[in-house]
């Protein structure tokens, strides 16, 4: 009659642990390589070293613990393998989840950037035409006094005037080739007019 080998409930139980940390770990992993958790469970893996070794030096007579235990370690090192190979990969950059994230940042941030230019582009074009309002403005003011001086009637359309202004701009810059023009009020024969000077 064979004798029969005690089970080690002790054992058993630390066997059980090892089991459910595994498991544990391995989704602390998917997650880290999914994206999902920004810090390596590299603390949790020394852990689970070290509770192996414990587990080895301490092996009971049972076979079948003895056999869970060669099983549990295998697969654990199956494990840190995989693990293993998955960080080599993003320590190189060609980790296909985390390129792709970085890929997606590099997205998200030349999206960013395009928007702020094209804020910015905005903002400044907002900027000239402000100044260029407040230059017709003034240009338009010191007109009206000069016709006043000459005796010309004042009865002036701001919006007209800057309208005919600004088609002399227009043409005068396709004519001339030059980068700006720039206006001055003279008096010819008594009367007051708008002259305009090309700048290159």
């Amino acid at each position: 009659m064979a004798k029969r080998i005690h089970l080690d409930r002790g054992y058993e139980t630390r066997l059980d642990e090892f089991e459910q940390m595994i498991f544990l770990l391995k989704i602390e992993y998917e997650k880290y390589f999914n994206g999902i958790e920004k810090i390596e469970p590299q603390r949790e893996r020394d852990r689970l070293r070290r509770m192996l070794t414990e587990i080895e030096q301490d092996v009971p007579n049972n076979t079948a613990q003895q056999h869970r235990m060669i099983m549990l370690k295998a697969r654990f090192s199956a494990y840190q393998l995989y693990w293993t190979r998955n960080l080599v990969m993003i320590e190189r950059g060609t980790h296909p989840k985390f390129k792709f994230r970085a890929n997606l940042k590099e997205r998200e941030r030349l999206a960013a950037e395009e928007a702020s230019r094209r804020e910015q582009a905005v903002r400044q074009a907002a900027d000239r035409a402000r100044r260029e309002d407040r230059a017709y403005h003034a240009l338009f003011e010191h007109y009206v006094e000069a016709r006043r001086q000459c005796g010309q009637s004042t009865e002036l359309q701001y919006e007209a005037v800057r309208s005919t202004l600004k088609s002399q701009v227009s043409a005068i810059k396709e004519k001339t080739g030059c980068r700006t023009v720039k206006f001055r009020i003279a008096v010819e024969e008594g009367k007051a007019k708008v002259k305009a000077v090309p700048v290159h």
